[in-house]
């Protein structure tokens, strides 16, 4: 068993024992005399990457999260994205986003915090173009199709925005936001520069034209700095109960690169140990390396998907000159992101965990001509005696994202001088003993998250 393996398995035992042992925050006691007071703003609920549910729109079947035997067998199936070969953008579809994935799989994603919300928040669920409960709190889900880009995601939130201040009378009401994962830098970027378009080239320019529309923002497991996840993606398929959404599927979901590491983050290192300057969102990185599209496996999978011989080739091809675009759209996003932005956001608060050992760092190592990329210790076939890979790969997170990401540092010394890019200005923060999937159903997030919401002081 790998040293990261069992310090999981140490810090879930100790968290364990101290949930057996002091139970569960008493939140409708606690939370019960703020429910005279009704003077709160309404709450918009952003779900993370693979939080939306999607269905066709003519037909009303759902493709995401669909039955617990698609999750099983077929989970790729109406995932994938077509693509516009003048454009190299997404092809519409008709698949829209609905709801949000409440539970599968046997686990909980955001029913646990939806009904706390309504159970001991005091709050109704609402939706737009409805007259909101004067004798309630009102809260709305955002769900979004998290396979297109944030930029695009952002012009919904401002409609309902719109909608909500339609339904309540009041065309200056602000909003309270509550995001997890990709949902935070959703709506980030909207705070920082509304409905604006990503820059291709040259300067950003945060004009703050989002956040006024916004009162507090509070932020779940978000990766401010990215993550590796969406790397690892790209490089093994995302796994979904025990099956994989394939590496070809993932390479056209657009979104998928707005999460990746922010460039000037270390996200590759050689079995030696040393830092490698490989430029994540440059397209001759992945062909180098033989990953993603251009993994010989993958690129026949894909082709024999579309046509095979002449016709599935020229599709792979596509397929790389579509993801060659979009990574240097995504590095954009993630650099949109880390400028300094002074009065751009409105107050944020950040909720995550930090007891898990977190992947950071993918090893990359050279077997048989192939460089085939480490995510485990336990993999790597010729590690180099008495290197500390632990410390290498890993860092305190939630086994998603890291603490330093969440906060937008590029170091764990919090009490170091702020780099350029470290342009994060967090009200407050509170970290878990609690893994990425299961923050938001956390007694002592959704504990802090009713004071957060609730208390006339906090700012």
């Amino acid at each position: 068993m790998d040293r990261w393996t069992r310090r999981s398995f140490v810090a879930a035992g100790l968290c364990l024992g101290a949930c057996t042992r002091l139970g569960r925050p008493p939140l409708g006691a606690l939370y019960k005399p703020t429910q005279a007071s009704l003077d709160q703003p309404p709450l918009v609920v952003i779900p993370g990457a693979f939080g939306s549910s999607l269905r066709d729109a003519r037909s009303g079947r759902e493709l995401w999260p669909g039955s617990s035997g698609m999750l099983l067998t077929s989970s790729y199936r109406g995932l994938e994205l077509d693509i516009d070969p003048a454009t190299l953008e997404p092809l519409a579809d008709h698949v829209e986003a609905y709801d949000v994935f409440a539970a599968g799989l046997g686990q909980d994603f955001y029913g646990r915090v939806l009904r706390t919300l309504q159970r001991a928040g005091g709050y109704a669920r609402c939706g737009p173009c409805q007259a909101p409960r004067s004798d309630r709190r009102n809260f709305y889900v955002y769900p979004y199709d998290f396979r297109l880009d944030n930029v695009r995601a952002v012009h919904g939130l401002r409609r309902l925005i719109e909608q909500i201040r339609a339904d309540y009378g009041d065309p200056g009401l602000r909003v309270d936001v509550l995001a997890h994962s990709n949902g935070g830098l959703l709506a980030r970027y909207y705070a920082r520069y509304g409905t604006a378009a990503l820059p291709e080239s040259g300067p950003f320019q945060p004009t703050g034209a989002g956040a006024a529309d916004i009162r507090r923002l509070l932020l779940v497991g978000t990766p401010n700095l990215g993550t590796i996840q969406p790397v690892l993606s790209h490089l093994r398929g995302e796994e979904v109960g025990f099956n994989r959404i394939p590496q070809e599927v993932i390479a056209t979901c657009t979104g998928a690169a707005e999460m990746m590491p922010h460039p000037a983050v270390p996200w590759l290192i050689d079995v030696q140990g040393r830092t490698l300057g490989d430029d994540l969102y440059d397209i001759a990185t992945w062909r180098r390396l033989g990953w993603s599209v251009f993994d010989p496996r993958v690129a026949e999978r894909a082709a024999g998907r579309h046509g095979g011989g002449a016709t599935g080739r020229r599709y792979v091809e596509l397929l790389r000159e579509y993801l060659a675009k979009h990574l240097q759209h995504g590095r954009r996003f993630i650099e949109s992101l880390a400028v300094p932005a002074p009065g751009a956001e409105p107050p944020l608060m950040v909720f995550g965990g930090d007891c898990e050992l977190t992947l950071a760092r993918i090893v990359v190592e050279e077997i048989d001509g192939r460089f085939v990329g480490r995510e485990r210790v336990a993999d790597i076939a010729r590690p180099i005696p008495g290197a500390d890979y632990d410390a290498l790969m890993f860092e305190p997170g939630d086994l998603v994202v890291t603490r330093s990401s969440l906060l937008g540092r590029r170091t764990l010394n919090v009490a170091a001088p702020r780099a350029e890019i470290e342009s994060l200005r967090i009200a407050n923060s509170v970290f878990l003993c609690e893994q990425h999937r299961h923050l938001t159903g956390n007694p002592s997030f959704q504990d802090n998250l009713l004071h957060a919401l609730l208390s006339v002081d906090v700012t």
